[in-house]
């Protein structure tokens, strides 16, 4: 069967579980964090594919990578549990990819990345988070990215559209047409 089609349906049953809890927001973080951490660190998949290790370290590894030294919510500890047992877990990261559309889907909800050289102020990062979201028309999971090469200005990215006014850019397009 399709990989997306398996790690949808874990997703669904996830988040139908979660509701029943009243935890799916607590869990829409646990997974994002999850997914971040498959990416940052490559070895945590070969780690889910690795035959030798047991269940329950693999179940302590995927929450650890949720949580971090936090307690999992109740409904992400029982399903890392179910996953784990039925030798899924090497599908994990599609899994919470998946969970992430499907409670943006519910939540009507779209991601904002804002991408700045140095910390912004928090009142700052609610005015643009406001701004996004009255031009969007629903709710905006809004993430500030700290990133020095950009040289100054800042890149704003939501839904399908990317507004690039960074230092780097703007010196790029000079270069170009001084070329």
């Amino acid at each position: 069967m399709d990989l997306g089609i398996i790690s949808t349906r874990y997703a669904n049953a996830l988040l139908l579980f979660a509701e029943e809890k009243g935890e799916t927001k607590q869990v829409y973080q646990e997974t994002t964090t999850l997914a971040h951490s498959f990416l940052a660190v490559p070895a945590l998949q070969q780690a889910m594919t690795n035959p030798v290790l047991s269940v329950e370290c693999k179940s302590r590894l995927l929450l650890t990578a949720a949580c971090g030294e936090q307690q999992p919510s109740a409904s992400l500890k029982r399903f890392v549990q179910l996953v784990v047992n039925k030798a899924r877990a090497d599908i994990m990261l599609f899994v919470a990819h998946s969970y992430g559309t499907l409670y943006r889907k519910k939540e009507h909800m779209i991601t904002a990345r804002l991408v700045v050289p140095t910390a912004i102020q928090p009142n700052l990062k609610e005015k643009l988070q406001q701004m996004v979201e009255n031009r969007a028309h629903c709710k905006v999971d809004f993430k500030v990215d700290e990133d020095a090469s950009i040289e100054g200005g800042f890149i704003l990215e939501y839904d399908t559209y990317k507004l690039d006014a960074s230092v780097r850019t703007q010196l790029s397009k000079i270069k170009r047409e001084l070329i």
